[in-house]
């Protein structure tokens, strides 16, 4: 610019030759040339211009045309700004400063906003009058434009985060101070009056919740930090409200990769935490509901799928869980029953229609029972099948007393053609030992009142229930054997064992057992004739009642104990189904020996 200047013809202009020019603007020029920031002078009435390399970019293409021209004739495009401007430095003499001026610059023929900062600065000749105005400046157009242009992100950004259903906030700088927070942001905290402060001040109650050390955390180390339903207590309102929250502290990073702040988002979900923990509490309630019943319960898909069984058919079944699902639990059926259930499930799956049947299922001992199975279907609003529901009541027992009652009848007709038979006998026996008609009315009238106090101890309702009190096993087995007991027999017998007390169920059906055996032994065995032996021993092993009947006849023999009789069958059918034991009738060299194991527990009943 210093030889453009020494080589224009300024002898047409105001200024004239360089060489008459006053030392002020000498001096002033020499500043401008000498400057590596972008300087000019206007000089003189016209304000003449005369400019550095630094700012002969910003006149662009007027550039070099716009040496030693006006002012307003240069700067045609923004008088109506700099114009005014000027005059005033011209008529005061003081500086002035502008920063980010837009100014409308014509450029390449087209009109463009461009941001300046200037400033104007007054120039005094050799009189002290203002002679020249010196100006430096440089655009600051981008700087500008990227402002404004983040100025629209982040209120575009602010609308989107105000329409945003989650609660999103922006904090800035180390403090984390609230730069930007939606509505949403607000509703969860409880209070608006936050953005320009940090969260140390805006929410001081999560402070000595760790919150704060996190956002610190995530700043520093520039790394993003989830939380899934995490708890925290807000001062909402003047009241401590516990929130469970979903949130994120992103990090924001500038182009340069520096952090300036962090994206905050979080999403209440307390209402589903609530609901959750409603849902397990139910959830709890209904599995301690079905495992505290008696009856095991089942549940299927709609295409009969099983997928959940209660602890009582584990405990039943003694299965591991999860075992049966699916088909699988079909394979716990009899396989004498299986076809017959398939057949009753298959007929329910189709139509709907409620499943009920008895069968036999395998219980953990290994011995298939009887149980009854019920389900339901439940159906939607439109009628279809959603879920079926069933359960398994063991009536094992209800079915073995079945049998017994109708072995039970069965053998009162035996019984009373027994009895006669007996009396009989006593009759008849008595007769043949009496030597007068007295001696045998008191002989048989002692065996008759003899059999009657055994009687009395079996004696039943019409419902088939024994009507006397409780009686112990020794007691029970003295009467029912003394009626068989002559005078050529008494000391034959030994009865031996601890106390055991028998509920009035279980006298009547071992007062049966008792009897029958008796009975035999009278008939055939040891207490047919003088000389015979007979013992009952029993002993408590456990929860079980060992007892064992041996017989040894006078006239040793070799007898062939089947065990197919009607009498064996009642005695075998009262011991399995009622005691829920095992008997096993056998025989030795001189008479019968025949071995029972019984539940106590069910000796009590």
């Amino acid at each position: 610019m210093g030889q453009l200047i020494r080589e224009h013809d300024w002898t047409s202009t105001p200024l004239g030759p360089p060489e008459t020019w006053p030392q002020s603007l000498r001096s002033a020029l020499s500043i401008c040339l000498n400057s590596s920031f972008p300087t000019a002078i206007y000089w003189g009435p016209e304000l003449r211009l005369l400019y550095n390399d630094a700012w002969a970019p910003i006149p662009a293409e007027r550039h070099p045309w716009a040496l030693g021209r006006p002012a307003a004739e240069v700067w045609h495009d923004i008088w109506e700004v700099v114009g005014p401007q000027f005059a005033r430095v011209l008529e005061t003499g003081e500086g002035i400063s502008t920063y980010d001026q837009m100014l409308p610059m014509e450029r390449g023929g087209i009109v463009q906003e461009t941001y300046w900062n200037y400033s104007f600065t007054a120039i005094r000749g050799e009189d002290n009058r203002i002679a020249g105005i010196f100006n430096q400046g440089n655009e600051t157009t981008q700087l500008v434009q990227a402002r404004l242009n983040a100025a629209k992100e982040v209120s575009r950004l602010s609308r989107m985060f105000r329409q945003a259903p989650g609660a999103t906030a922006i904090l800035r700088g180390p403090d984390h101070v609230f730069e930007i927070a939606n509505p949403a942001y607000l509703e969860l905290i409880g209070r608006e009056d936050i953005l320009g402060k940090p969260v140390r001040e805006a929410l001081p109650e999560v402070v000595a919740q760790g919150f704060t050390e996190l956002l610190d955390q995530v700043y520093s180390s520039g790394e993003t930090h989830v939380g899934h339903a995490a708890p925290v207590a807000l001062n909402r309102g003047g009241t401590i409200e516990e929130r469970h929250v979903d949130f994120v502290f992103q990090p924001i990073f500038d182009e340069a990769g520096g952090r300036q702040g962090i994206f905050v988002q979080a999403t209440d979900v307390t209402d589903t935490m609530h609901a959750l923990t409603a849902a397990r509490d139910s959830e709890h309630k209904y599995h301690a509901i079905v495992n505290s019943i008696e009856q095991m319960i089942w549940s299927t898909r709609p295409d009969g799928y099983h997928d959940y069984f209660n602890d009582r058919w584990y405990d039943f079944t003694g299965v591991p869980e999860g075992s049966t699902d699916g088909e699988a639990w079909k394979g716990m059926f009899h396989p004498d029953d299986q076809d017959r259930i398939n057949a009753v499930w298959s007929d329910s799956l189709a139509t709907g229609k409620s499943y009920h049947i008895e069968y036999r299922l395998r219980h953990h001992s290994g011995e298939y029972r009887w149980v009854i199975g019920r389900a339901q279907c439940v159906r939607d609003e439109s009628g279809r099948i959603v879920r079926w529901y069933g359960t398994c009541t063991d009536i094992h027992a209800l079915k073995m007393a079945e049998e017994s009652r109708q072995l039970l009848l069965d053998e009162l007709n035996h019984r009373v053609k027994n009895l006669f038979t007996l009396v009989s006998g006593i009759v008849s026996m008595t007769a043949r030992k009496s030597e007068t008609p007295a001696e045998m009315a008191a002989a048989v009238k002692g065996r008759v009142q003899a059999l009657a106090r055994a009687h009395d101890l079996i004696r039943f309702s019409a419902q088939g229930a024994i009507t006397s009190g409780r009686v112990s096993l020794g007691d029970l087995a003295d009467q029912i054997l003394a009626p068989h007991l002559t005078e050529d027999l008494v000391g034959a017998t030994l009865c031996e064992g601890p106390q055991i007390q028998l509920g009035e169920r279980a006298s009547t059906s071992m007062a049966l057992i008792l009897h029958e055996l008796a009975t035999n032994a009278a008939k055939y065995g040891a207490l047919h004739q003088p000389g015979g032996r007979l013992s009952i021993r029993w002993t408590v092993s456990g929860p079980n009642l060992a007892l064992t009947w041996a017989e040894e006849c006078a006239t040793p023999k070799t007898v062939e104990v089947s065990g197919s009789g009607f009498g064996s069958r009642l005695i075998r059918s009262t011991v399995e189904g009622q005691f829920m034991g095992q008997i096993n009738f056998g025989s030795t060299a001189s008479g019968i020996l025949i071995q029972m194991e019984l539940e106590l527990d069910r000796l009590s009943a």
